[in-house]
């Protein structure tokens, strides 16, 4: 078998069993793709550094999410197949299981950055999102679907966050990861923040009157 049909078989199988990553690098190292800093697709133009939203394997309602660091066309036979590289995004469905306790403390809408860099196809492209710093994102007045925070780094290799849990910022007096999901009743006095089952008050009624809580309340 000529050397030009066992590289296409190979670069073929590499594309059906979805190993990307070995697939570009063997296509680069064949000289069948090209390389480009930004990328038009389905009208709109991506460039490298902005964080988008992707779907999993085709699957709209399965959500993963990375910055992208790399554009490229890959030539398979007449076709001109165009990829994208990313830096993964994981959220908090991603974590490992032993960080479960963790999972009341995480926003629905925080993400944090790994190591981790993969070769999706393009077409896994939902739309950009914004990504801001925790305290940003807890002074929105509106928050909107397309906006993410993020508190810390996660390296999945060393299964570690960079800055670790014990720097993040705790709230309540029950002291719990702060998490701005959740409701929470400002004390006028002191100015703490405390969840409402904490303070023991109804949404309405935190709302609707002044609020002391309990510390403040005995002095």
């Amino acid at each position: 078998m000529e050397d030009n049909q066992v590289n296409d078989q190979v670069i073929k199988q590499l594309l059906y069993s979805k190993k990307y990553k070995e697939l570009v690098d063997k296509a680069t190292e064949l000289g069948l793709v090209k390389q480009y800093s930004k990328m038009k697709y389905d009208g709109i133009i991506y460039s490298i550094g902005q964080i988008v939203q992707l779907s999993v394997d085709g699957n709209r309602d399965k959500k993963t999410y990375g910055k992208l660091v790399g554009f490229c066309n890959l030539q398979v036979d007449e076709y001109l197949i165009p990829m994208i590289k990313v830096q993964k995004y994981i959220n908090k469905l991603e974590l490992p299981q032993k960080l479960k306790e963790l999972q009341d403390g995480l926003s629905e809408f925080e993400l944090f950055q790994s190591e981790i860099e993969e070769w999706l196809f393009c077409t896994q492209i939902d739309h950009e999102i914004k990504l801001i710093s925790i305290r940003e994102y807890e002074e929105m007045t509106i928050q909107n679907e397309r906006t993410y925070f993020t508190r810390a780094d996660y390296n999945v290799e060393k299964d570690k966050f960079s800055p670790p849990i014990s720097k993040w910022g705790r709230i309540c007096i029950c002291n719990q990861i702060s998490n701005p999901d959740k409701s929470y009743v400002q004390c006028d006095k002191c100015q703490k923040w405390l969840h409402y089952e904490c303070a023991g008050v109804q949404g309405q009624l935190a709302q609707d009157q002044n609020f002391y809580c309990l510390m403040c309340r005995k002095k």
